[in-house]
């Protein structure tokens, strides 16, 4: 495929796909933080990333956006490619996102996987005006934004903008899901050690769901996912949910 506004390649397939993974990342981030994590899923299934402005290749766009044309413009993004079986997968805000675009629109998944997020949104996503002392805060709470990007103005004035702008639109998107059920396979995981979702607070998602909800925790904080000792096993967990959806067993 190629790129688009919204959505772009992450890992092509070496053949005919058997499914699709939509990978939709964190607060701040575009698609390729998640690339080590996508290098382990195996190659009969397309990885497609999710990128908001701002960031990676929409770096020159304003990064404040509505739900509306968020939501809007990812659905019609897969909408308009060839139908494929298709996990969406998001981690802290990333899971907000494939939450609500599965509510819009059932026929856009099979499956959901969600990390690191709870069914409203996090404590720290709401639709209020946040301070730089503030922001600075959670970004030491959740880690996994290097020093020295913090440590250069440009950068950190950048990074902090995106921050804020992508806590309004998770408060937001926790309204919007805020009465929402889960309609698909639900997978969750989180970091055990977590301080911004507490993984003792993941079972809220049961309440959503009609079936039993798949919940996975692994040792690390808010970006366990990204720890060395842990991206391939959230590429399993992944690609688990991808091949239950495509009907094919485990290797």
């Amino acid at each position: 495929m190629p790129y688009e506004p919204w959505l772009s390649p992450l890992r092509r397939p070496t053949s005919l796909p058997l499914a699709r993974i939509v990978v939709i990342p964190h607060s701040g981030a575009g698609p390729n933080s998640l690339l080590p994590l996508v290098k382990h899923v195996p190659a009969p299934f397309e990885v497609v990333g999710v990128t908001l402005p701002g960031r990676e290749r929409r770096f020159g766009e304003e990064p404040e956006i509505s739900p509306e044309d968020l939501l809007g413009g990812i659905a019609r993004e897969l909408s308009a490619m060839p139908s494929l079986p298709t996990v969406l997968f998001g981690h802290s805000l990333g899971g907000s996102i494939a939450f609500a675009l599965s509510v819009m629109d059932p026929c856009l998944c099979s499956a959901l996987v969600i990390s690191a997020q709870l069914p409203c949104g996090s404590q720290i996503e709401r639709p209020r005006e946040w301070g730089d002392d503030a922001l600075m805060g959670v970004l030491r709470r959740g880690g996994g934004t290097p020093a020295q990007m913090l440590d250069d103005p440009a950068w950190r004035d950048h990074t902090l903008r995106l921050l804020r702008a992508d806590l309004a639109l998770g408060g937001q998107l926790a309204l919007r899901n805020a009465h929402s059920g889960v309609a698909h396979p639900l997978t969750v995981i989180g970091g055990e050690q977590d301080l911004l979702v507490p993984v003792e607070r993941l079972g809220a998602w049961s309440e959503r769901v009609d079936a039993a909800v798949d919940a996975r925790v692994l040792p690390g904080g808010h970006f366990y996912l990204l720890d060395d000792a842990n991206v391939e096993a959230v590429a399993d967990v992944v690609t688990a949910a991808a091949r239950a959806i495509a009907a094919v067993p485990d290797a």
